[in-house]
């Protein structure tokens, strides 16, 4: 990973390169626009429930150079799981979206370049939709960024030419952003003032005023008349106060944290891959899991044993074009966690 000053365009921000191992093949952005992307990936991923989203990479092609200068979310209603996953109507309308995005963005001289897709937990995998949706809207030249988000905040990220991957994979860690451009914060930030001059003192420890300056002593009136009204207020208080307060009441129960299955389908050889997140707590300590996969009118349920549930994924065969696939979790205390997706053209 290089840094290099940006000078074509913001002075205070610096240009991060990755190149290509295999083939000659860059990717120039500056810190803001990764720090922005990483943000916005790290707020969804750690939502109530993880999601995760998708973006178009606007900028300019120069050779095997890639330079984005700009990203823009695209719309999902996740529809279909916490995934970034777009219902037929969303992706009849992303071509309208894709179509005007550089005449909304201001700029006649970027172009769409190519688009990214996080996703929340371990081992992301590139699935059948983002390769459709490649296929459909984007060029086969043109980037695709499959990010995985870290616990820590980074992001791993695996650089695609269409649906081939590169090497090596982009570590994105978090970055120092100014002040004006953090409009997602993480985390609570603190300014501190500038620091006062110095004062300059002699050796008899009197103030020594700098030639042609003139010291003024310090204004006494306002710091007396704030030490007396805080020391009304203090009377006020210990005056005013009950002899012993009440016990404090117990405290709230915790919240019951938030299961993620992140079931998903991946079109393959002979059927279709069902996948779940294997690690998930719920899931190992629930007493019966099933799933529930429909083509048209028929509905098959297959039971979950524990050595398949930590198996983490089954092959359904089938020579279907589509598939409604739910997992159904019933869990010691009663309650039970259900999430559905849909493959389908």
């Amino acid at each position: 990973m290089e840094l290099f000053p940006d000078t074509g365009r913001e002075t205070s921000e610096r240009l991060v390169v990755w190149k290509a191992d295999s083939e000659p093949c860059r990717v120039v952005c500056s810190t803001g626009i990764l720090e922005k992307i990483r943000r916005q990936c790290v707020l969804a991923a750690r939502g109530p429930v993880p999601l995760g989203i998708g973006g178009a990479l606007l900028g300019q092609v120069v050779g095997g150079e890639f330079r984005i200068h700009q990203w823009h979310q695209i719309p999902c209603r996740y529809q279909r799981g916490p995934s970034f996953l777009l219902t037929k109507d969303e992706v009849a309308g992303l071509k309208d979206f894709l179509a005007h995005l550089p005449e909304r963005t201001g700029n006649g001289q970027d172009a769409l370049i190519g688009w990214f897709v996080s996703h929340p937990f371990r081992g992301a995998e590139i699935r059948d939709d983002e390769i459709s949706l490649h296929q459909r809207f984007f060029r086969s030249s043109d980037l695709f960024l499959l990010i995985e988000v870290h616990p820590d905040g980074a992001l791993e990220t695996v650089v695609h030419r269409g649906a081939r991957p590169l090497q090596p994979v982009w570590r994105i860690i978090p970055s120092f952003v100014s002040p004006k451009d953090r409009s997602i914060p993480e985390t609570p930030t603190v300014v501190l003032p500038p620091p006062s001059s110095p004062l300059l003192f002699e050796e008899n420890g009197q103030d020594k005023a700098s030639p042609g300056q003139k010291r003024e002593p310090p204004p006494r009136g306002p710091l007396i008349l704030a030490l007396t009204a805080l020391a009304i207020v203090l009377a006020i208080f210990l005056w005013t106060r009950p002899g012993k307060e009440p016990p404090p009441g117990p405290p709230p129960p915790p919240p019951q944290p938030i299961a993620t299955l992140s079931l998903r389908v991946q079109r393959q050889e002979g059927g279709f891959l069902i996948r779940w997140n294997p690690v998930e707590p719920s899931l190992a300590a629930a007493q019966k899991v099933v799933l529930l996969i429909t083509e048209g009118a028929r509905t098959t349920e297959k039971p979950l044993s524990p050595s398949s549930l930590q198996a983490g994924s089954f092959l359904h065969k089938s020579a279907a074009s589509s598939l409604e696939v739910e997992m159904r979790a019933q869990l010691p205390d009663g309650r039970s966690l259900s999430e559905k997706v849909l493959y389908g053209p």
